[in-house]
């Protein structure tokens, strides 16, 4: 419930900021719109750049995250929601 309430909270403020091309966990957007946009532009150009980012967000300066999401949402350092953003997230074993 917490998470779909920071994502109510935050998506409005975020979507219009994000490239259009960005296709991962955003509304109206899928992985197969992704594919499809993919294979029309490998018909157009005779190169592929791969980017893997696997690991990418357990490597993110968590407290640069959180400056630049305060320029978007201004929160405040004591906030529930900033609260809830700074926890992390417990393993399953």
């Amino acid at each position: 419930m917490a998470q779909m309430t920071v994502k109510m909270y935050f998506e409005p403020m975020v979507e219009p900021i994000f490239h259009s091309d960005s296709y991962g966990y955003r509304p109206g957007k899928s992985a197969i719109d992704a594919v499809r946009v993919t294979r029309t532009r490998c018909w157009r150009h005779d190169w592929v750049l791969e980017f893997d980012i696997k690991g990418l967000f357990d490597n993110i300066d968590h407290g640069l995250l959180m400056k630049y999401l305060a320029l978007f949402v201004l929160l405040k350092p004591d906030s529930r929601l900033t609260a809830h953003l700074s926890a992390k997230m417990m393993k399953n074993s």
